[in-house]
């Protein structure tokens, strides 16, 4: 489905990404976890060509990312960004029906079938009953739902999500996650997405991709990164602190 093949990514004299190469097959449900400023949204841009590539192959379904147009590759990845503010002037069921634009072959003409694949990503997105709603009259949480349903609608085999559960209290973390592993177990989407919280991933996430530094230190499945160790080095901890087996860290010297 996905295969990087030693890229890399500079900013100006930063070398932000070093020879990173990993491939995913159709159906995985990867995270990507790291430090700060260890290079995951650029990865992210990267796969889904908001940025160029400097150096490395990055294939989907084995083709180029360049050899795609720019509404062919949207069939191919759908794209949950870090940051997206509501958007004044469109209700929920507008914005969702932006996923459908690569399937259309003028803006605003979508048919039946268009219809009835927003109305189902708003079904399983628990937004039925706010479908009339204008964005910006929505949570935090309601909005991060509404472009997980634009790019459930989207229809496309790869999805890239930047941090979806940043900012949401703990049931709608749980309700995004629930989202997405009912989209890849019933659809086989395969889905990339970078978190923060190790515990959520360990719970709820079977692959994951570890990143420092710009390197990739680790891919596989996710119930390792504790029995190895891997967060110790990951996060440069030191012994004064501990990891369980559901990936939560703690200082040793603090009491619950």
């Amino acid at each position: 489905m996905l295969s990087v093949s030693n890229v890399s990514y500079c900013y100006q004299n930063d070398l932000v990404l070093k020879e990173v190469s990993f491939e995913l097959e159709k159906g995985d449900y990867c995270a990507i976890i790291g430090p700060n400023g260890s290079g995951k949204t650029t990865l992210l841009n990267l796969i889904s060509g908001v940025l160029q590539k400097q150096k490395g192959d990055i294939c989907i379904s084995e083709k180029k990312i360049e050899n795609y147009d720019v509404k062919e590759l949207a069939k191919q990845i759908s794209v949950v960004p870090q940051r997206c503010e509501p958007v004044y002037h469109f209700s929920v069921f507008e914005m969702v029906m932006f996923g459908r634009h690569p399937h259309q072959t003028h803006w605003d003409a979508y048919n039946h079938e268009d219809e009835d694949i927003v109305i189902e990503a708003l079904r399983k997105t628990h937004l039925l009953p706010l479908v009339n709603r204008m964005t910006f009259q929505l949570s935090g949480g309601e909005f991060q739902r509404t472009l997980i349903a634009r790019a459930i609608a989207q229809q496309a085999p790869l999805m890239l999500l930047d941090e979806p559960l940043a900012n949401l209290d703990i049931p709608h973390q749980f309700e995004i996650l629930e989202i997405l592993s009912e989209l890849n177990c019933t659809k086989q989407t395969t889905i990339l997405m970078i978190i923060h919280d190790l515990s959520l991933a360990m719970q709820t996430i079977p692959k994951s991709l570890l990143l420092k530094n710009g390197h990739l230190t680790y891919i596989g499945d996710t119930s390792n990164i504790c029995r190895k160790n891997l967060v110790f080095g990951l996060f440069d901890l030191d012994d004064s602190y501990e990891v369980d087996e559901l990936g939560r860290v703690r200082k040793k010297n603090i009491k619950p």
